[in-house]
This record gives structure tokens, sequence and C-alpha cells, in this order.
């Protein structure tokens, strides 16, 4: 019931009402009134109805300490900070994302940009990747090379690897026109993960308390070899064995 109704309410409820208008009244309200009430009680189960619903009223409706107190939070919330486009750093970093993609991420400082945008046209500006696996790397010795043609207004990319388990780095640059490339900035080494289990007969363990590694001898390698082709009509002498090689046979036509 809204505010107005239950103004209404009051107002006719102060007037002289008999026992049978008050019933009638309550039981509308969906008050219980019992045969045997006397006016009084019916009169103060209305009233307490009334009472009921503004208490209910005043719950849902805000009150003023709460608007004031909202209304300071929108105040000081601070400003949105838009991030700089450029740190001005001479910056390549690799990250591992998971055994076949890596991520890069570049900056470069104001000299650097420049002079990328006074090269010639037949420049290509790269990112070269190299696989340093197990290398020390001199800048001619990876196990294998590709490059990723770059605009300058590019400053990350999602590079799928060939090999998981391996070590990469990357340089940009720009490549002129007769193969030769000129790095300008260098990244880290980064590993990818293995993409299948460790087939490492040791266990390795951490305890915490005296903060040391523990390596002990396994039963054996975790992952079994597989020695068997299930299914295989091969020498098959098994039941299951004799029955995928009928249902093959079936669906080839031969025995038909």
């Amino acid at each position: 019931m809204n505010d107005t109704n239950l103004e209404k309410l009051k107002n006719w409820l102060r007037e002289e009402r008999t026992i049978q208008e008050l019933k009638a009244t309550a039981k509308k309200l969906g008050l219980k009134v019992k045969r045997m009430m006397k006016k009084k009680e019916v009169t103060k189960l209305i009233e307490n109805y009334i009472i009921q619903n503004e208490k209910i009223k005043t719950f849902e409706r805000p009150s003023s300490a709460t608007s004031a107190t909202l209304q300071e939070k929108k105040e000081t919330q601070e400003p949105e900070i838009d991030l700089p486009k450029s740190y001005n750093k001479n910056r390549l970093v690799l990250m591992p994302v998971n055994p076949n993609w890596i991520h890069a991420y570049w900056d470069f400082n104001y000299e650097t940009l420049e002079n990328i945008k006074k090269l010639p046209k037949e420049y290509k500006l790269v990112l070269r990747v190299y696989d340093v696996t197990f290398i020390e790397f001199n800048g001619k010795n990876a196990h294998r090379t590709f490059e990723i043609r770059l605009n300058i207004d590019m400053r990350n990319y999602y590079i799928n690897v060939p090999m998981p388990n391996a070590d990469y780095l990357s340089e940009i640059g720009y490549i002129t026109p007769d193969g030769s490339f000129y790095p300008l900035i260098r990244s880290n080494v980064c590993k990818t993960p293995p993409n299948s289990p460790s087939n490492s007969t040791r266990e390795r363990w951490l305890d915490i308390r005296k903060k040391r590694k523990i390596v002990t001898p396994s039963e054996g390698i975790l992952v079994k070899e597989v020695e068997t082709i299930p299914g295989s009509l091969f020498k098959s002498e098994s039941k299951n064995e004799l029955v995928w090689e009928l249902f093959s046979r079936l669906r080839s036509g031969r025995g038909m």
C-alpha cells in the first residue's frame, strides 16, 4: 500500500465507524478477523497494519544520510587515468603463454621512433624470432629463425612458435632491400613449457619447514609405453578382438 492510501486509511479510521465497517475493511486488507472480536480490537488490528506498512516504507526509502554518503562517494571517486601509449624506453619483452604461443610487447624511445619513421619505404620493420635452445646465442647460430612484419603503430604480438619446451629470443629491426637485417632492440630469453608429462625417473619434493629440495628416485616413468594398438587384427585371439575383426571385414566387404 502506498503512502497516499495509508493516509486515506488513517483518516477513514479517525471517523466514527461501525463494527461491521471495521471488520469488512480489515478483511479487504487481508487481516484475520475473528467473529468474537470487539470494535476496539478490530480498530487496533487496522492501526497495527498501518504502523507495519509505514515501517516498511521507511526502510525502503533511502534516508537523507544514506543519500549524502552516496553523493560523497561519487564526489571522492578518483578520475579515470589513461595509460600513456609510450614510456619513452627501448624495451622488448617475451612472455610464455603456453607450449606453442608466446607474447611479445615492446616500446621505443623518441630517438628510435624518429629513426624508424625516417626509414625508406623499401625497408621493412620486422620482429625476428630465434630458437636459442641450449646454445649461447651470438646472433647467427640460432636453430631456426623467422620474421613477422610490423608497422610502426604496433606494440604487441602473439607468436605461434614451432617447438614446445624451447628457449626463444627476439629482436626488432629492419630488413634492407638486399636482405640484410639490422636489429634495433633485443628481448629477454623466454622458455615455453613442455606439451607432455615429464618422463623423468626422479621425484622432486620441497621441504617447506627446512626450505630444501629433496630428490628421490621414483618407481619408474609416469607414462607407460604404448606396446600394442587396441583392436589390432594381427594375431588376435581374444573374444573382443575377434568381434572387431569380423566387424571390420563386414564394413570393408571382405569375406562376404
